[in-house]
């Protein structure tokens, strides 16, 4: 909440993106986060940790399992990372000829 004329408003989306850039930034090498990423990593650690959709559903204000269980299977995102850093890793290969 901000204050404005002795009253408090929402933060705005962009706020918000602000505060979570500025601080994720400090505390991670230099390297910023969006909000959406900080939820995502957030939720799927829980998932790991507790294992619990109902917990998980309660954390992300869902009310369908379905919407939750897509945090459920964390390997997916492991997979994707290690793509996504053999993409990386093929560019500089080939950058270099």
């Amino acid at each position: 909440m901000t204050r404005v004329n002795d009253g408090a408003t929402p933060l705005s989306n962009r706020a918000i993106e602000a505060l979570v850039k500025k601080y994720t930034k400090a505390f991670k090498s230099n390297k910023s986060m969006s909000p959406h990423k900080l939820r995502n990593t957030y939720v799927t650690n829980l998932m790991e940790q507790s294992g619990d959709i109902h917990l998980l559903m309660t954390q992300l204000g869902h009310t369908s399992t379905t919407t939750a269980a897509l945090y459920t299977n964390p390997e997916q995102e492991k997979a994707k990372k290690a793509a996504k850093l053999l993409g990386e890793k093929r560019t500089k290969y080939l950058e270099k000829d």
